[in-house]
């Protein structure tokens, strides 16, 4: 900074010009980030107990690349949640089983695929057992959270179906 007061002056501006066209050029943002952060954001006035992503995995169930289902565990001290989806010609199937098993209400958020552009809420309910299952759900952005009778909202981090 040549301005002694701390103004940025012309040479400044062209640096900090060049220094973000690199970063662009380098590690630029998804295409998404907008989506994802107004994605998150909208749950931002609940009391939710945030459940960390704990394991992704790809795992081959056939021959075929469209054979393959992926598996996503989480987990907070509330609980653990495992999912496993496999692509589908209508969308993906999500398995899911909650431990401690328990019959609590499992929402799946998707981001902006109803026809008024709002989030679409899938809702189901958990056996005993704490298995339960979405089928046909779009492709994109989507977030788990589990309800229940005394227990804080858990919400998962967003993930990409």
């Amino acid at each position: 900074m040549s301005d002694p007061d701390g103004l940025l002056d012309d040479l400044d501006a062209d640096i900090l010009d060049a220094l973000a066209r690199t970063w662009a050029a380098v590690d630029p943002p998804p295409a998404d980030l907008d989506e994802r952060v107004s994605f998150a954001l909208r749950l931002a006035d609940l009391d939710v107990e945030a459940a960390r992503l704990q394991h992704d995995a790809l795992v081959g169930s056939g021959a075929r690349a469209a054979e393959q289902a992926r598996t996503i565990t989480f987990d907070c001290d509330l609980l653990s949640l495992m999912v496993s989806v496999l692509p589908g010609d209508d969308g993906v199937r999500v398995d899911g089983w909650l431990a401690p098993p328990a019959p609590l209400r499992v929402e799946l958020r998707t981001a902006a695929a109803g026809p008024d552009g709002q989030d679409v809420v899938h809702t189901t309910q958990a056996d005993q057992a704490g298995r339960f299952v979405f089928t046909g759900i779009p492709h994109g952005l989507a977030q788990l959270l589990v309800h229940g009778a005394g227990l804080r909202t858990v919400v998962t981090p967003g993930i990409v179906l």
